[in-house]
């Protein structure tokens, strides 16, 4: 009966604890509440507390606060100087606690209030003021000294020693330096030329002296173009039977040299012409042609030759060449095989095309400029290739303009450069300058004048006779040409409408403030500016009158000439910064 209550006891005690353990595990959430009561506040020096009391569970915790540091405020002091420190008084506002704080001395602010410069023989000085006292201090620049760098004259001769005179750079002090004699220097001239042996004359710039050289030089030979430049101009081609020529100028002496082309050799091409068509009784003919001249060898084909597919219809031949004609003129075409029909179309057509071709039977007239072509077709059952499409190029002479533009006059490169690379672009160019310019641009279907001029060098001649010949410009009545006289800048004007055959009106309006319509020139500067090769100046005005500047003239002769801008040309006298640099790139390349 014990035994069973006690057990009864520890299960209820063991059960009690079970309870207590489980109530113990739960974990409170605090909401914690200041109790100021219990709070100690912090001082300037000591630290203070917070007491807290959670109001679910009675649990309290306490928080340390931090001691609030002095809070100083000035109290007494003395300012420091340039020279002497200064102290600071301060005095805390919560606890009356006090300290003082030396204060470093400030030192001198020195400000420059003077200057006078050094010469070369006194010294200089700078001034300087303190900006917060009294003080003030100064420093010495010293003397610069004389700089003899200025040369005013000598005694020395190309012989003799002498004395120098100088002069300082900084002030009027003169000194002198002995000089070694200078010696003698000598500038060559005479010597041989292009085409004769010559010995050199030595002479002295500064003192005259002169000597011969004993030993004589031969002739230097002429300063020809490289022999694929296009400043050779070829006067009469070569042929298989006959030698050519062709001329330039010289870059030593200006005289124009002719050379000689050798004579081709015959080529006859592989090509085999039909000029007769064999039969069964006959025998038939072939010709191969020359390429370089024309001229035929030829070859008999076996009569009862049926198989013609080897051979070719001949070219065609027109009773002209490329060049100018007058309206009206006819034109003929012929085959050397008889027995061909010949098609041919106008205006650069297609002669193969139906819609173009026309059949050729009686001469052609022409009355406009145009491009004829044509070939020609065997149109018997045999097989016979038809001749290469001809074509011809006929010009109606435009006005009084015997001249035409080159075909290759875009590609530029008509003007060389003188020694050392110069073009001297804002110099006037003379009237042998604008034809020596034109030469190569032009062309002319005219014969070259046979007039003689008093006046005309032998190396202007023939350029001269070209321009003459093709009534472009004359001379005066005292039979000169005055070649090396300048050119109005509208007396250009004249001169290329004229050459290019353009046509003139004084309805044509002129946008230049200084050419009225009275102006003698109006029609030609008109006529030029509706072209578009003309341009004012800034300031809207022509200069009609003003001479034609080497720049200038290349300008306007690359409008005309339809050639492009350049650059990469070195020009000793012509920056790239000039405003016609690219047009004389072009000319000159």
């Amino acid at each position: 009966m014990k035994r069973t209550v006690i057990t009864l006891l520890c299960l209820a005690a063991a059960g009690l604890a079970l309870t207590f353990g489980a109530s113990a595990a739960t974990t409170c959430e605090h909401n914690w509440r200041i109790d100021f009561t219990k709070c100690i506040a912090p001082t300037c020096t000591k630290a203070g507390s917070n007491f807290y009391t959670c109001s679910r569970c009675s649990d309290t915790k306490t928080e340390t606060v931090a001691a609030t540091g002095h809070d100083y405020v000035a109290k007494s002091g003395v300012d420091p100087t340039c020279t002497q420190s200064g102290t600071a008084v301060e005095r805390c506002s919560v606890c009356g606690d006090e300290k003082s704080t030396v204060k470093a001395a400030l030192g001198h602010d020195f400000k420059e209030t003077a200057r006078k410069a050094a010469t070369c023989d006194a010294a200089g000085s700078i001034t300087y003021k303190c900006s917060r006292c009294t003080e003030t201090k100064s420093e010495t620049i010293a003397a610069l000294g004389h700089d003899f760098s200025k040369f005013i004259s000598t005694s020395a001769t190309c012989t003799a020693a002498g004395k120098s005179t100088y002069q300082c750079s900084r002030c009027d002090e003169l000194t002198l330096k002995a000089s070694a004699k200078l010696g003698h220097n000598y500038v060559k001239s005479g010597g041989p030329t292009c085409t004769g042996n010559g010995k050199y004359v030595n002479t002295c710039s500064r003192c005259g002296t002169s000597y011969t050289d004993t030993s004589i030089t031969k002739a230097l030979g002429h300063d020809l173009p490289d022999d694929d430049s296009s400043l050779w101009r070829v006067t009469k081609k070569a042929t298989c039977g006959e030698a050519g020529s062709r001329r330039a100028k010289c870059a030593r002496c200006s005289e124009y040299i002719t050379e000689e082309i050798p004579a081709l050799k015959h080529e006859y091409g592989s090509e085999l012409y039909l000029i007769k068509v064999p039969t069964k009784t006959t025998t038939g003919k072939a010709q191969q042609i020359c390429e370089n001249c024309g001229e035929t060898v030829t070859k008999t084909i076996k009569k009862g030759t049926t198989d013609l597919s080897d051979y070719t219809v001949p070219p065609i031949v027109a009773s002209h060449d490329d060049g100018i004609v007058t309206r009206g003129t006819a034109i003929t075409l012929e085959c050397d095989l008889a027995d061909a029909t010949i098609y041919y179309a106008l205006g650069g057509k297609s002669p193969t095309a139906k819609a173009y071709r026309q059949t050729y039977s009686e001469p052609i007239i022409v009355t406009e400029s145009t491009t004829i072509t044509a070939y020609a077709v065997y149109t018997d059952d045999l097989d016979v290739t038809v001749s290469d499409t001809f074509s011809v190029t006929l010009l109606v002479k435009n006005g009084d303009s015997w001249l035409y533009i080159e075909a290759d006059a875009e590609e530029g490169g008509y003007m060389s450069l003188e020694s050392g690379k110069k073009f001297r672009p804002d110099d006037n160019a003379t009237r042998y300058e604008v034809l020596e310019a034109m030469d190569p641009i032009f062309g002319s279907f005219a014969d070259d004048a046979t007039v003689t001029f008093t006046d005309v060098t032998k190396e202007h001649k023939a350029v001269v006779s070209k321009f003459v010949g093709a009534e472009l410009l004359d001379g005066y009545e005292d039979k000169t040409f005055r070649g090396e006289e300048n050119i109005k800048r509208s007396e250009l004007c004249k001169l290329l409408v004229l050459a290019l055959g353009m046509e003139t009106s004084k309805k044509d309006t002129v946008q230049f403030k200084d050419v009225s319509v009275t102006h003698w020139a109006y029609e030609y500067i008109a006529a030029l500016t509706k072209a578009g090769y003309l341009k004012g100046d800034i300031d809207g005005n022509f200069r009609p009158d003003d001479p034609v500047s080497r720049a200038e003239l290349v300008t306007l002769l690359n409008r005309i000439a339809g050639i492009d801008t350049a650059k990469g040309v070195t020009i000793s006298d012509v920056a790239t910064t000039h405003w016609a640099y690219g047009y004389i790139c072009a000319a000159v390349k």
